[in-house]
């Protein structure tokens, strides 16, 4: 069995581990399962998930650990900026919009009102507020 085969021992779960490649930039991951042959890494702060055998895994130096910490630590969420003058609260009615009104001699607001009457007596508000908008939308005026 050739060195590079021999399996090395297990690093724990949750640990960091370093992996050389042949472009010389260190491949670090978070230690997430072991299968017994392979070992499951995570890369540093999220992202895809690789495998690597145990014997190719090594601790990671001083500033690869630097270079985990700043992967792994959490941005805070920006601030919010203090607003100057405080806007008065929103007051929603609670009272319901008037039916719409069709325009006399158009079939197509005709039904839409008929059909938005039919919607509030069943209490579906919300099917009733697309027939009146339906109706303030459809075009009147020739081309």
């Amino acid at each position: 069995m050739p060195e590079s085969d021999r399996p090395g021992p297990t690093p724990d779960l949750g640990t960091f581990m370093a992996a050389d490649t042949p472009e010389g930039n260190p491949r670090l991951g978070k230690v997430t399962a072991w299968d017994g042959e392979v070992v499951h890494l995570q890369r540093p702060g999220g992202g895809t998930a690789w495998t690597a055998a145990p014997s190719q895994l090594r601790p990671p130096t001083g500033d690869e650990h630097a270079l985990i910490r700043v992967l792994s630590t959490p941005v805070p969420a920006a601030t919010r900026v203090h607003q100057v003058r405080q806007e008065p609260p929103v007051v929603l009615s609670a009272d319901p919009l008037p039916p719409a009104v069709p325009v006399p001699g158009c079939a197509t607001c005709a039904v839409a009102a008929e059909r938005e009457r039919h919607c509030l007596r069943a209490h579906d508000h919300s099917a009733a507020a697309d027939f009146r908008i339906e109706i303030r939308n459809h075009p009147h005026e020739g081309p």
